[in-house]
């Protein structure tokens, strides 16, 4: 439990950290001027996104008996630069046992007589995007990306062991309601490819609340664009 809040303290410093690293360099310029007084400059989106599919892998890492390696997909519509709709999400994790069952078994003499483990999410979210901004790389190139948040409604599917005597463990398949909010930072490679790094924070609502953190890399493909928007227009 102690191990498990630590992760959940460290998956909000993450976020917190996300949020704040790109508006440094804003209020940094926004603090210089010369002669003339400040001097602001805010360009546009380089890109209006419209229809967007997405694959990523990632991992579940904040339970003592498993660590979950997920393959997910979806795909969202972009109203506008700000606002999107993410209407499906979905994510398969393949489970690895971590061996603190057999550790507890071995030293302390005690084994759990019930434990349960995701097998699949999948969620429906609205996508907020607040910060835009470019940098430079090796001064060579200039990297476009955004922030964004996702919040939404979904549902969760786990594998439930429970004891059974001497046998060993007889598998139960539950589902629970779930909502998740969390962050995410997308690096553009083109107008049709983009890298997204995702963190976000699952409640799966199944005796009690199960807190479920995970954290995705993935690649998406951005088709439909109604137009190519460059910052001088």
């Amino acid at each position: 439990m102690k191990s498990k809040r630590c992760v959940k303290i460290g998956f909000w410093m993450v976020l917190f950290g996300l949020v704040i690293a790109p508006l440094a360099p804003a209020v940094a310029q926004e603090t210089g001027f010369g002669e003339g007084g400040r001097v602001y400059a805010v360009q546009k989106k380089g890109y209006l996104l419209k229809h967007e599919l997405h694959g990523a892998i990632g991992v579940l890492p904040m339970d003592a008996l498993y660590k979950g390696v997920t393959f997910g997909a979806g795909y969202t519509y972009h109203f506008s630069h700000h606002f999107a709709w993410e209407a499906i999400q979905f994510l398969y994790s393949n489970n690895i046992d971590t061996g603190l069952k057999e550790d507890l078994q071995n030293i302390f003499d005690a084994d759990p007589t019930s434990f349960r483990e995701v097998q699949f999410m999948a969620n429906s979210n609205i996508v907020f995007v607040p910060l835009y901004g470019k940098m430079s790389w090796l001064n060579r190139s200039v990297v476009q990306m955004e922030v964004y948040l996702t919040g939404g409604p979904g549902i969760a599917q786990y594998k439930e062991f429970n004891r059974v005597g001497s046998e060993g463990f007889a598998e139960e398949t539950k589902y629970a309601f779930s909502g998740n909010f969390g962050l995410g930072l997308r690096f553009f490679i083109n107008q049709n490819f983009s890298v997204r790094l995702d963190m976000r924070d699952y409640m799966n609502f199944i005796d009690g609340v199960d807190n479920v953190a995970y954290f995705s890399l993935g690649l998406s493909w951005n088709f439909s664009f109604p137009k190519f928007a460059y910052a001088d227009e």
